[in-house]
């Protein structure tokens, strides 16, 4: 395939609240189009998390199949996801190389206390507002993986 005729594919990576929906719509005004679990589990009348397992299979199925459309299109993508586990990255790199795309995996650095204090004022008004408990917002702080440069390109950005 030509470098000129397949999709960019960004991987926006960071745990709840650390700012990577702003970014990401920041990269859409570029162009790129954003794929979404937040906008997904919204539409689906779901303001809190986490989901449940068979919502979040049925999100992941049909986000997969939006993905590949678009890259069949060759649209450039922002994967809005928490990409939170090496092995989530993996799994989508691997998806990734098959188009021959090799994502840019944004890392949004930002400190837990920032975090927490903007999880606390979300309300769930609107996709971007998914709210979540103290101790499942800490749980998914404590518990990510950051990126690390035998993952791929990874931009760094501090919040």
């Amino acid at each position: 395939m030509d470098e000129f005729s397949k999709s960019k594919v960004i991987l926006m990576c960071g745990p709840a609240g650390a700012g990577k929906s702003t970014f990401a719509k920041k990269l859409q005004k570029l162009g790129m189009t954003i794929l979404s679990y937040d906008k997904e589990s919204f539409k689906r009348g779901l303001t809190v998390h986490p989901l449940p397992e068979e919502i979040a299979k049925e999100i992941k199925t049909y986000l997969d199949g939006e993905l590949i459309s678009l890259i069949e299109r060759k649209v450039d993508i922002v994967l809005d996801y928490s990409f939170w586990s090496r092995e989530m990255r993996k799994e989508y790199i691997s998806l990734l190389k098959n188009y021959n795309i090799e994502p840019a995996i944004y890392y949004i650095k930002t400190p837990k206390e920032v975090i927490m204090e903007r999880i606390r004022k979300r309300s769930g008004n609107h996709h971007n507002d998914i709210m979540l408990s103290d101790q499942t917002a800490s749980l998914y702080y404590d518990n990510f993986q950051p990126p690390t440069a035998d993952e791929g390109e990874i931009i760094v950005v501090e919040e």
